[in-house]
């Protein structure tokens, strides 16, 4: 990997970072129903530089939060290690089999309710009598709501980011 994606993929770990630590500190309404403004990064991720360093982002910025938060080694941490792998997989799916003919806000969502989903099992298997079924369908909902504002987000900083290097090129 070149030094600037390095560099880059650097940035996006600690921005990611900070964002999943404040978005951990918001109150939810409902279990699982974060905003997970920390997604941007992944999807940034994975337009740029693929499932691979989405992953690889998205696993240490799961890390790097629990550790910061105390949440390390709990059934919170599963909850976020699964949904982080599922997110990475689903999003890296969906650009392998769309490439740029699907938005970041399409790939933000089918990254954010097939981690939601998989959240939801791994908890179904962690803690059996949990009444899960009731909110599968309000969960499914914001994640396509949060997926698309996560999504739009990213969409924003990549256009940027690719003004920016035009600009810079021409400057020259």
């Amino acid at each position: 990997m070149p030094d600037r994606s390095y560099r880059d993929l650097t940035i996006l770990v600690l921005y990611a970072t900070a964002l999943g630590v404040i978005d951990s500190l918001v109150p939810r309404p409902v279990p699982f129903m974060k905003l997970g403004l920390a997604n941007a990064a992944a999807v940034i991720a994975v337009v740029r530089y693929g499932f691979l360093k989405t992953l690889e982002l998205n696993l240490l910025r799961v890390f790097a939060v629990a550790l910061i938060t105390g949440l390390l080694a709990t059934p919170t941490f599963l909850l976020s290690v699964t949904g982080a792998v599922t997110s990475a997989v689903a999003m890296g799916s969906m650009r392998f089999v769309f490439g740029d003919r699907l938005s970041c806000a399409g790939v933000s969502v089918a990254g954010a309710v097939a981690s939601l989903w998989m959240q939801l099992v791994v908890a179904r298997i962690v803690l059996p009598g949990l009444p899960l079924q009731n909110i599968v369908l309000l969960l499914t909902l914001w994640g396509i709501i949060s997926g698309a504002v996560t999504g739009l987000i990213a969409q924003t900083a990549v256009y940027r980011r690719r003004k920016t290097e035009v600009l810079h090129k021409d400057e020259c």
